[in-house]
């Protein structure tokens, strides 16, 4: 378990330390800094620490450290091994180019056939800003990538967007879609601009959303035309919120505006809108519960961008834990990494200006207790012998195990990329995690297959979609330990929407000899 806590230091600031960890388990993480940043550290962890790996997920994670790999260095502290950002967005950039398929775009999943038009222009967004950075960057993908854009703007395509009004109530509207204009901004931006297509959009501008008005506003300004730009350009990021869609180019109200504030620091960083919409943004994401690597990446590259303009660092600090020194700040971050749990911190600082702090508390919990919960999803695991015969939580050393799990929308919605993660008992291994020969199991009759699987030492992750009907996946395990093994529950989260998930069937299994 992990929890985190941040905030302002403001005269003298006292930090509680959580408690209720197993000792010997546990990890504290202390920052003390000038930046406002160090307030957001929490969703650039999640970004360091996500577990799957789309396209559109591995550009997310690695986009950041970019712009922040010292943070990111500060904050990450794995195995004593010492953390590299730059050989990992490096190692990104690899894992794009082998994503590159015969048309120029990028499949989806590494291996798979299925692509994606936003994740592909998100993708060259990343390595062009990455070849600016100094990183080795494949100038053939580059080239083909933005080949394949060129033709899928002169596609004219639309998409159906759902949007909050004033009320409250969701609105279907037909708009331009957005893959469009961000493939036309992204041109712009590297001197490969498609003046008609642009011309064509600046006539039909009232089709577009919010935040690619924005995205097409900056584009003339790219290339010099700032009439167009400033009678393009909206006053301000008001008059539509976005629901969240969770597959095709990712939007949400958080996203967009954050993809719009970016591109506005991009392009334009003394435009007046920038404080209001940066204050916002910042108040948006600590109201919200959970975000997507959409929403986290992008505000980031945001509010990260803006902070770097009004950073003080006119101020000292030192720090105590119940009482004894422990670290003091001369301005440069302070990393605190001995264990504090328990412990009550305590700031005092001199001088003037803010500075921020973060505290991060790991381990294993003394008391946990998983709960069932399903919303908007409904998933289930059973265990089965080879003949189809459902076994409990009791089996034999030596036993070949079939794990069922079953997926369905109880509402009826069809959810996409939903990831099924199934934690594995200590007392077990993955023998097989697709079975394909039905020969001895022929009491399976409805098997489906995942867009794509992974396989981890605790756990196995499938990737599909979810709806109406159930859909059932089958795999193999196999006993090889004794004992009693604590198992984790099985969970299935739409990976771009937090309120579809469902976490089910956490225990124990006994395995005897």
């Amino acid at each position: 378990m992990k929890e985190t806590s941040n905030g302002v230091v403001e005269g003298n600031t006292t930090v509680q330390v959580a408690s209720d960890f197993i000792s010997s388990s546990t990890k504290t993480n202390f920052m003390l800094s000038a930046s406002p940043m160090v307030q957001f550290t929490d969703q650039l962890i999640y970004l360091l620490d996500y577990p799957h790996g789309c396209l559109e997920q591995t550009v997310s994670i690695a986009f950041p450290q970019l712009y922040y790999g010292n943070l990111a260095k500060n904050i990450t502290n794995k195995s004593g091994v010492a953390y590299n950002p730059d050989f990992n967005i490096q190692e990104v950039i690899r894992k794009i180019e082998g994503m590159q398929i015969y048309n120029g775009s990028m499949t989806y999943w590494p291996g798979s056939v299925i692509e994606n038009w936003w994740a592909t222009a998100y993708a060259l967004h990343f390595l062009t800003e990455a070849r600016k950075a100094g990183y080795a960057v494949n100038e053939n993908t580059i080239n083909r990538t933005f080949e394949y854009l060129k033709s899928k703007v002169k596609t004219k395509e639309t998409e159906t967007v759902y949007f909050a009004n004033a009320n409250n109530v969701i609105e279907k509207q037909v708009r331009v879609k957005r893959e469009i204009i961000y493939s036309l901004y992204l041109m712009a931006m590297n001197d490969r601009k498609d003046l008609s297509m642009m011309n064509y959009y600046k006539a039909n501008h009232s089709q577009l959303t919010l935040d690619s008005k924005y995205m097409l506003a900056l584009s003339y300004l790219a290339i010099g035309d700032t009439k167009s730009y400033l009678a393009l350009l909206p006053e301000k990021f008001a008059g539509e919120k976005s629901q969240r869609s969770l597959s095709g180019n990712f939007s949400s109200y958080i996203r967009d505006q954050a993809l719009a504030l970016n591109c506005l620091l991009e392009t334009d960083h003394d435009n007046a809108q920038i404080p209001t919409m940066a204050r916002t943004l910042s108040q948006l994401i600590r109201g919200e519960k959970w975000l997507s690597t959409q929403e986290r990446a992008f505000a980031l590259l945001a509010l990260g961008k803006f902070a770097k303009r009004s950073t003080s660092a006119n101020v000292r600090a030192t720090v105590f834990a119940d009482g004894k020194q422990i670290g003091t700040f001369n301005g440069n971050d302070l990393v605190i990494n001995s264990n504090l749990a328990g412990k009550k911190i305590e700031i005092r600082t001199e001088g003037k200006g803010q500075l921020y702090y973060f505290l991060e508390v790991s381990g294993i919990k003394e008391s946990l207790r998983l709960k069932d919960e399903d919303s908007k999803l409904n998933v289930r695991r059973s265990y089965f012998n080879r003949f189809g015969q459902q076994i409990n939580n009791n089996f034999k050393q030596g036993d070949l195990i079939v794990v069922q799990l079953a997926l369905s929308s109880p509402t009826g919605i069809e959810v996409e990329n939903v990831v099924l993660t199934d934690l594995i008992p200590s007392g077990f291994e993955i023998e097989n995690p697709r079975i394909v020969d039905d020969r001895e199991m022929t009491w399976i009759k409805s098997k489906s297959q995942p867009d794509y699987f992974d396989i981890r030492d605790d756990r196995i992750n499938l990737y599909t979609q979810a709806g109406k009907t159930t859909k059932y996946f089958y795999y193999t395990v196999r006993a090889v330990n004794t004992g009693s093994f604590v198992v984790g529950p099985v969970s299935a989260d739409a990976m771009y929407d937090g309120e579809f998930h469902s976490y089910s069937g956490g225990g124990r299994v006994k395995v005897v000899k």
